[in-house]
């Protein structure tokens, strides 16, 4: 198991709110990532490794969306 950072960012991108959660690998850091999309864009984080970015509500990626899983 490892912590990782669950960061909630307003419109502009910035954090607005940041959690710890324990998750037994990046896949189930995901799902818990997603699970908090409905309200904010997230992202996940392993200490310094950015493991995905999760649109608002979840909401299918495109093109623009190269930094994101």
């Amino acid at each position: 198991m490892s912590f990782y950072s669950i960061h909630a960012l307003d419109r502009q991108g910035e954090i607005a709110l940041s959690q710890m959660v324990r998750c037994s690998d990046d896949l189930d850091a995901l799902s818990a990532g997603i699970e908090q999309s409905d309200m904010h864009a997230v992202e996940i984080w392993d200490g310094q490794r950015l493991v995905a970015r999760v649109k608002l509500g979840n909401a299918p990626l495109d093109t623009a969306d190269v930094h994101s899983l």
